[in-house]
């Protein structure tokens, strides 16, 4: 169709572009064979999600402020979290809190605000789990390469990478490439808090045993998460 609407495209150059010596033969030399990298099925039967931890240092209390909402911009799977470290004001400002890394894994990107651990040593993230942490300043921020073990430090909450009106962490989980939900049939289960929404982004649930938190954008009880 994309070649059909280009000016001045008759039958026969349409024939000639979409042929196996046309666009795919330049794609295929430019970058490779472009499905090499398929797996199917994307979400095999029976996935679990591995064990995590609060993406915080232990003996610190941090504040769910975010719950199920776009996992990377708008319209995609609602598969993100968001926590604020104490503070006394709201905005953007620097912190001293660190975040930590929730499993162990090798850090495969590290720029823009975005730190990515991949879970199953292969240092690919579009294969296996993978943890996607966002707003991490450039300041301390872990390198990539690096291997982290859970509970070792990635950077600090801030507002650097996307869209961002106060210093927060933005977590967000994807396997074989796609984001999974975190209000779906495999939440996020950190430290024992298991995640739910409540039919709005943004809105949600963090729940253990009989005890439970609502996002909201405040630093109250109501919120607020010990690890």
């Amino acid at each position: 169709r994309f070649f059909a609407a280009i000016d001045g495209a008759t039958y026969d150059t349409w024939q000639e572009v979409t042929s196996q010596g046309g666009f795919f033969m330049t794609y295929n030399r430019l970058f490779g064979n472009p499905f090499a990298y398929t797996y199917e099925p994307i979400l095999p039967v029976g996935l679990e999600a591995p064990a995590m931890e609060l993406p915080w240092q232990a003996g610190e209390t941090w504040y769910f402020t975010g719950g199920p909402h776009g996992a990377w911009n708008t319209g995609s799977a609602w598969g993100a979290l968001d926590f604020v470290p104490p503070a006394e004001q709201a905005g953007c400002m620097p912190s001293d809190a660190w975040v930590t890394s929730m499993t162990n894994g090798i850090v495969v990107r590290s720029g823009h605000g975005a730190v990515v651990v991949d879970l199953d040593g292969d240092s690919f993230a579009g294969t296996g789990w993978a943890i996607t942490y966002m707003h991490l300043e450039t300041r301390d921020r872990t390198a990539l390469g690096t291997a982290v073990k859970t509970g070792d430090r990635l950077g600090h909450p801030s507002c650097e990478g996307g869209f961002s009106n106060g210093t927060h962490l933005h977590i967000a989980r994807s396997y074989n490439g796609r984001w999974l939900s975190a209000d779906g049939d495999l939440p996020f289960v950190m430290s024992g808090w298991l995640s739910s929404g409540a039919g709005a982004e943004y809105d949600g649930y963090l729940t253990r045993d009989d005890h439970s938190r609502v996002a909201c954008v405040c630093r109250e009880e109501i919120n607020a998460i010990s690890r």
